[in-house]
C-alpha cells in the first residue's frame, strides 16, 4: 500500500494524482519514439562528351553512404545495347568514394554505374572519326585540255589542232610572228627560297661573269665555281677553286652568268651546261641573271620564248612521242598550250615578287632546262616543239577576237560524282566566264593506257575539319552539290550533336582546302583510326 506523506495546504490525494500522471506521461514520450533513420546511398556519374575512339573519354563515379565516401566498393560500369544494360567492367572506390576509368568506344555509346544500392543516371560518350578518307579521281584543276586525255585523242589519230579545238572550244589554231623575244623564268628565289647564297658552275666548258654594263668581270672552266651573295648594296660574287678564292667581286646591282655554247657566248670547246646550286633544273640554253630580292639572291634564266623555254617545259612525257605510243600529236598541243600561256605572261610584264615572267615551277610551268631536253626522250618533245615553229612565224591558239586564248591544262579528268569532263574557268577558278574555257565532256583521260590518277584516296584530319567548318566536332561529311564537271561545289558537315554547317567553294578551292589531287571527289568517309 502506498504511503502518503501530508503536505502543508494540500490534500494527500492530489500529490498521488499528480506523480500518477508524471509517470504516464514519461512512459508515452518512450512509446512514440521515432526508429533510427534509414541510410541513404547515391552514385554519380560523368565525364561524357565528345571523343575519337582512338583517345577514348575518362569516366569517373562518385559513391555516397548517407553523404559519406563509400571506400572498397565494387561498382559496375554498363553500356547501353538497344533497351538492355551490359556489363564493361567493374572498378573499386578509393578513399574519396570516387573512381574513373576510361572507355574507348567505336561508336556513340551510353554508360552508367551500377551497385546493389544504387544506379547512377546516363553518361553519353560522342565518338567521330579521327580522320576521314577521301576517295577520289582526275588530277589537277580541271580547266582546259586534259593531258591524259590528249594523249589517247593522239593515239586515236586526231590531230594538234583538232585537240585544241576540242578542249578549247571556240578557239582557231593559227600563227603569230616570232620576234625570238625572251622570257625570264626564276630558277631560284623568294619568296619559295630562303638561301643567303648559292653556287653558279658548269661541268665542261668557260663561263664568263658580267656586271651591268656588259664588262666582263671574271671567267673560268670547270675548275671554277662562283658563289653569290648579297651585300646592301647588291649582289657580289667569288670564284673558287678547289676551295681557294681566287677572285672576289664588289656588289653589283646585277651579275650575269653565260656558258660556252649558248647563243651569246660562243667560244670554242664544248656546249657547257650551267647549275644553279639549289634550282631544280640545269641549263644548256639562255643566260643567268642575279639580282638581289628581298636581302637574298635571285636567280632568272633569260631564254628564247618560243624555243629555249619550251624545250625545257617538263609537263608532258616526252616518251609519248615515240612511234610506238603514237602520242607526238599530244607534244605538238603541250607545246601549243605552253607558248600561249608563257605569251600572256610575258604580256602582263615582270612580277613584283621575282623578277621574272614565270616561276620554274606549278605556280606557272614546270621548267627543269636541260633536264627535260637532254633527258629521256628528250628529242621527241623538242622534235614537237619544233613542229609548231615554222619560218619567222609559230603557231598559236586565238580566241573569238583574235587574241591570244589562255590555255590553262591539266593531267587529268575523273569520274568521281558520276561525270567526267572539263571543267568551266568560273566554277574553278571563280573568274569572269570566258567561252572557250567550257565544261566539255571527257571520255578520253579514262581510257588512256598508264594513266594513273583513274582512282586515288586521301584523307583529312579531323582538327582539318573542325577548322574549315568551324564545328567543335565533326561526325560525317557529305558531299551536297557538285559542279557541271563533277566537281565537288558544297560539303556538309554534321557535328556530334547533330548541327549541320555547309561549305560552298570553287572546285580549285576544294582541292586547295582538302590538299588532294583533284576535286572530284566521291566520298569522305570516318575512320576511327
Amino acid at each position: 500500500m502506498l504511503q502518503t506523506t501530508t503536505l502543508p495546504g494540500r490534500p494527500r490525494v492530489v500529490a498521488l494524482l499528480a506523480l500518477v500522471v508524471a509517470l504516464a506521461l514519461s512512459l508515452a514520450s518512450v512509446l512514440v519514439a521515432p526508429a533510427a533513420q534509414a541510410a541513404t546511398w547515391s552514385l554519380t556519374g560523368s565525364g561524357g562528351g565528345t571523343t575519337t575512339a582512338a583517345t577514348g573519354k575518362s569516366l569517373t563515379v562518385r559513391y555516397l553512404k548517407s553523404g559519406q565516401p563509400v571506400r572498397g566498393a565494387t561498382v559496375t560500369l554498363q553500356r547501353k545495347a538497344g533497351t538492355s544494360w551490359v556489363k564493361v567492367r567493374t572498378v573499386r572506390t578509393g578513399s574519396t568514394g570516387r573512381v574513373s576509368t576510361t572507355v574507348k568506344p567505336t561508336a556513340s555509346t551510353t554508360y552508367r554505374f551500377r551497385t546493389s544500392h544504387a544506379t547512377s543516371g546516363g553518361v553519353t560518350v560522342l565518338v567521330v572519326p579521327v580522320r576521314f578518307a577521301i576517295s577520289g579521281s582526275g588530277s589537277g584543276h580541271g580547266v582546259g585540255m586534259a593531258q591524259w586525255g590528249a594523249y589517247e585523242q593522239s593515239r586515236s589519230g586526231r590531230t594538234a589542232a583538232q585537240i585544241l579545238g576540242y578542249y578549247y572550244p571556240g578557239t582557231t589554231v593559227s600563227t603569230a610572228n616570232d620576234p625570238r623575244t625572251t622570257l625570264d623564268v626564276q630558277v631560284l628565289g623568294p619568296p619559295s627560297d630562303s638561301r643567303t647564297t648559292t653556287v653558279l658552275a658548269v661541268g665542261s666548258g668557260a663561263w664568263r661573269l658580267m656586271d651591268p654594263a656588259g664588262a666582263v668581270v671574271a671567267s673560268g672552266g670547270a675548275a671554277e665555281k662562283v658563289t653569290v651573295g648579297v651585300a646592301p648594296s647588291g649582289v657580289t660574287a667569288k670564284v673558287t677553286k678547289g676551295g681557294a678564292t681566287t677572285k672576289s667581286v664588289s656588289a653589283r646591282s646585277s651579275l650575269t652568268y653565260e656558258w660556252s655554247g649558248t647563243r651569246n657566248y660562243q667560244p670554242t670547246g664544248t656546249k657547257a651546261v650551267a647549275t644553279v646550286a639549289g634550282a631544280q633544273g640545269t641549263y644548256r640554253n639562255g643566260r643567268l641573271v642575279v639580282t638581289k630580292r628581298s636581302d637574298r639572291p635571285n636567280v632568272v634564266n633569260q631564254v628564247v620564248i618560243n624555243t629555249e623555254y619550251l624545250y625545257g617545259l617538263d609537263e608532258m612525257p616526252s616518251g609519248w612521242g615515240a612511234s610506238s605510243n603514237r602520242g607526238a600529236a599530244a607534244l605538238e598541243a603541250q607545246a601549243v598550250a605552253a607558248r600561249n600561256y608563257a605569251i600572256v605572261e610575258k604580256v602582263k610584264g615582270l612580277k613584283s615578287t621575282c623578277g621574272c615572267h614565270v616561276y620554274d615551277d606549278t605556280r606557272s610551268q614546270h621548267y627543269t632546262g636541260w633536264k627535260k631536253q637532254g633527258g629521256s626522250w628528250g628529242s621527241a618533245w623538242v622534235a614537237a616543239v619544233d613542229a609548231t615553229v615554222q619560218d619567222g612565224t609559230v603557231t598559236v591558239l586565238r580566241d573569238a577576237e583574235g587574241g591570244f586564248a589562255e590555255t590553262p591544262y591539266f593531267a587529268s579528268t575523273g569520274s568521281a560524282g558520276g561525270r567526267r569532263g572539263t571543267a568551266t574557268n568560273t566554277e574553278v577558278f571563280g573568274t569572269a566566264a570566258l567561252p572557250y574555257l567550257a565544261h566539255v565532256a571527257d571520255t578520253y583521260s579514262a581510257k588512256a593506257p598508264g594513266n594513273p590518277y583513274l582512282t586515288w584516296s586521301d584523307s583529312i584530319t579531323q582538327a582539318t575539319a573542325r577548322s574549315v567548318f568551324g564545328l567543335a566536332s565533326v561526325r560525317s561529311i557529305a558531299v551536297t552539290s557538285r559542279w557541271s564537271s563533277g566537281q565537288i561545289k558544297t560539303l556538309t558537315a554534321t557535328s556530334a550533336m547533330g548541327t549541320k554547317v555547309s561549305r560552298t567553294k570553287t572546285a580549285d578551292g576544294w582541292r586547295t582546302t582538302l590538299g588532294v589531287r583533284a576535286s572530284w571527289v566521291g566520298s569522305l568517309s570516318g575512320r576511327s583510326s
